[in-house]
């Protein structure tokens, strides 16, 4: 019986200790100036979180941690992420933050975004690890969403390029990237409903063809009513096995799936032989050029008959220009790109 006694006043007196010490801590003021990173991976345990903590130095004694999170109960309820942790931060402070979780941040992904522009654009606000989103591998997704495409041979860029919709996201640092994409799909799948479904959408030709003709329309054509008829010209090369002749993928293949801070193409390049030349290639470049806007999609799914077979844009106004004939486009080229 004293033995136990013994134990349990030890322990007392031990939480005494920490929660004096915890107190003392308190008192300190808080550098903003001075953060620690620190990762908490799904399925630790609290001894392992408590050892992170320590190896980050944000914490100087794990076991004044574990006492306090044994007496506050909060050991159990620490959730996972990536968190920006201030220096001399108290320790119920800090335990409130671990069981709130990180702080979720909000995101705009403006329409045309590549996969790659969007994996830059996340890792650097800590959302994800750079490269996870280009090299993410879809297979385990596929029972969910089995629309996913599969990998693409001379595709620069995944399964997921034309499938992250557009919108404002609020995403937590460091998540699991598995939640993070699904987040991207749940809201890709819930906006095509909004365009006629994905049932619709095969019964157009393929899921796949649709966003990459949508992705072409995004980063080619800005107006949504002239999009429709660009969609039908489209629509008419591919019937007669005519290159599309589009710069945008011209452009996606040679600056490797990014856009943003892309050299202006030269006369050589529209000369290249590769797959996303499709000045010299019939059909559809391997994959989407871009992850298109509902509005894109839905001219994809909609095309405008007509009797143009050209179109090009005015650098000043960004109108597009339709042409009805290959002398009318040259005239065009002539007046609008000095060509």
């Amino acid at each position: 019986m004293n033995k136990y006694k013994l134990i349990l006043s030890a322990f007392f007196v031990l939480a005494v200790l920490a929660l004096g010490l915890f107190l003392f801590q308190k008192e300190k003021p808080i550098d903003f100036s001075k953060i620690k990173e620190i990762e908490i991976n799904k399925g630790m345990s609290f001894s392992q979180v408590s050892s992170e903590l320590k190896l980050g130095g944000v914490i100087s004694s794990e076991m004044i941690f574990k006492i306090y999170g044994a007496l506050s109960g909060s050991f159990g309820d620490i959730k996972p992420g990536r968190y920006f942790i201030p220096e001399n931060i108290s320790v119920s402070k800090l335990m409130k933050m671990l069981v709130e979780g990180p702080e979720e941040i909000s995101v705009v992904i403006p329409p045309g975004l590549t996969l790659a522009e969007i994996d830059d654009k996340l890792s650097a606000l800590a959302i994800i690890k750079p490269g996870e989103l280009i090299n993410f591998n879809v297979d385990n997704l596929r029972e969910d969403y089995p629309w996913l495409p599969v990998e693409r041979k001379d595709a620069i860029s995944g399964p997921l390029e034309g499938f992250l919709m557009p919108d404002t996201y609020n995403f937590i640092a460091g998540a699991d990237i598995d939640s993070t994409i699904r987040i991207f799909l749940d809201n890709f799948h819930e906006k095509a409903q909004k365009a006629g479904g994905l049932l619709f959408f095969a019964k157009q030709g393929n899921v796949l063809k649709i966003i990459n003709l949508a992705s072409i329309l995004e980063k080619e054509v800005p107006d949504s009513s002239e999009r429709r008829l660009a969609a039908g010209i489209l629509n008419k090369r591919l019937s007669v096995n005519m290159p599309l002749q589009v710069d945008a993928a011209l452009v996606y293949g040679e600056c490797g799936g990014r856009f943003m801070n892309c050299p202006s193409l030269s006369r050589d390049d529209y000369k290249k032989d590769f797959s996303y030349n499709v000045y010299i290639k019939q059909g559809l470049p391997p994959g989407p050029i871009s992850n298109p806007s509902l509005d894109a999609i839905t001219a994809a799914l909609n095309p405008e008959k007509s009797d143009y077979w050209y179109y090009l844009s005015d650098p000043k106004t960004k109108q597009t220009i339709f042409s009805k004939t290959l002398e009318e486009h040259n005239e065009n080229r002539a007046r609008y790109l000095n060509m």
